[in-house]
């Protein structure tokens, strides 16, 4: 793989490769021409010094975006190296022509594109004979020191081979000149014939030793097809197991879930809920559907549920996990068990305090709120309250309420964003309720 002299060693190829086409094109007409790489506002051809002159630069580098994505990520979560990423580039160069007398640098240009148009490719041989490589004619001892230098980048080894393509200014307008006129601009020099290429794409590799792992002392483990369990609906079984399961009904703890999906079942399994463990009955499940038991001590709101398959290792011990289905979302409605209203003082409107006892305990990080909404048939306006802080796990939550309706509500508690349910009756919901009224 090339190292970071392989920049500069494209640049010598390529001037090599345009030195020898003109060379072998017979221009004794035009009388002598070199072939160099400077830098645009370096490429004057003043009348104190008149020459034909093919120059081939390169302007700009860019990132190739997919050979970049390779050998990912560099380091592991300590900073320690464990690989080495391409740094993968794409050259843009002009090719330019100047002349000693008129239509000489349009001779030049015309071939130099022409010996460019014939070698789309740079091969590992002609990289080797430029740079005067192993395997080459020319001995490298025979070079400029400069280009001895550049022998090093291995350039001919990188099993990505170089491709020379012409390129314009401006992809999406390519017959405009704003973007040459800017190019020449950007080097203060006036416009002179010339034509841009694009080689891609040039693969440097550091030579910084990497962390490696340990030889493999012994063959374990499992080999199996991955089946890739997948979740795809929760719903509550009323029933218990093998029940029916509800579409519409709220998820209560201790309640049955069913688990529908796709390669649910395996030998070894089990359900994990959140950061609890729970375990699943071979009767209970099939590969379309898992039928599993909430504990009754689960907190309510918003929690993750999914099934883990496991495996035994064949060197024995405990179950290890081999695969695991998506995190589908949960929602536990928490239940009310009771409710304590205190009222401060008489009036037509209430203000005091409502008490809840949940069956089920309500973190101390959790948010609660009381929901209060009209029994049918009154005029009253729905509104909730949110529950005062709690220091501590408990089962209470107390809601203070001032200058409320003195009517009669439906109430529901709302724990970590999942309200209590409602029951209902001929005519629509019809409790829990809680009297406000003097």
């Amino acid at each position: 793989m090339a190292n970071a002299l392989a920049l500069a060693s494209v640049t010598a190829v390529l001037k090599d490769l345009l030195n020898d086409g003109l060379a072998n094109a017979n221009l004794d007409a035009i009388g002598q021409f070199s072939v160099t790489s400077l830098p645009l506002d370096e490429v004057t051809n003043g009348d104190a010094d008149p020459i034909n002159r093919l120059n081939i630069y390169m302007w700009h580098a860019t990132r190739n975006a997919a050979w970049s994505s390779q050998r990912l990520p560099a380091r592991n979560a300590d900073g320690a190296r464990i690989d080495s990423p391409y740094l993968a580039l794409d050259l843009h160069l002009i090719l330019t022509a100047t002349g000693s007398e008129e239509l000489h640098a349009e001779i030049l240009l015309g071939y130099g594109m022409q010996i460019l148009h014939e070698t789309p490719v740079l091969t590992r041989d002609a990289i080797r004979t430029a740079l005067g490589g192993a395997g080459g004619p020319v001995d490298a001892s025979l070079l400029p020191a400069a280009q001895q230098f550049i022998i090093a980048s291995d350039l001919a080894d990188q099993f990505e081979q170089i491709r020379i393509t012409p390129a314009v200014p401006d992809k999406e307008h390519a017959m405009q000149l704003e973007g040459i006129s800017n190019l020449w601009s950007a080097f203060s020099a006036p416009l002179r014939p010339s034509a841009l290429y694009h080689a891609s794409c040039v693969l440097i590799e550091s030579s910084t030793p990497v962390r490696s792992s340990l030889p493999v002392l012994t063959l374990g483990g499992r080999t199996a097809q991955i089946r890739n369990p997948q979740i795809t609906r929760v719903h509550v079984l009323p029933q218990g197991a093998g029940g029916a399961p509800d579409p519409l009904g709220a998820i209560a703890p201790g309640a049955w879930v069913a688990l529908t999906g796709t390669a649910l079942a395996s030998d070894r399994m089990r359900v994990r809920l959140g950061d609890r463990v729970l375990p699943v009955v071979a009767a209970n499940a099939a590969n379309t559907r898992v039928d599993v038991q909430l504990p009754g001590d689960i907190r309510a709101g918003l929690t993750a549920i999914q099934i883990e398959h496991l495996f035994t290792p064949e060197s024995g011990g405990a179950d290890r996990l081999w695969e695991m289905s998506n995190a589908a979302p949960l929602v536990i409605a928490p239940i009310m068990a009771g409710q304590v209203v205190a009222r401060d003082g008489a009036g037509p409107r209430f203000s005091g305090t409502v008490t809840v006892t949940l069956s089920h305990p309500v973190g101390a990080d959790q948010v609660a709120a009381l929901l209060f909404n009209p029994v049918p048939g009154s005029v009253e306006d729905a509104f909730s309250v949110r529950c005062r802080a709690r220091a501590s796990d408990g089962t209470e939550v107390v809601a203070d309420l001032r200058d409320v309706p003195a009517a009669t509500f439906l109430l529901r508690a709302e724990i970590g964003g999942a309200a209590s349910a409602l029951t209902m009756g001929p005519t629509g919901f019809d409790g829990p309720l809680v009297d406000l009224a003097p």
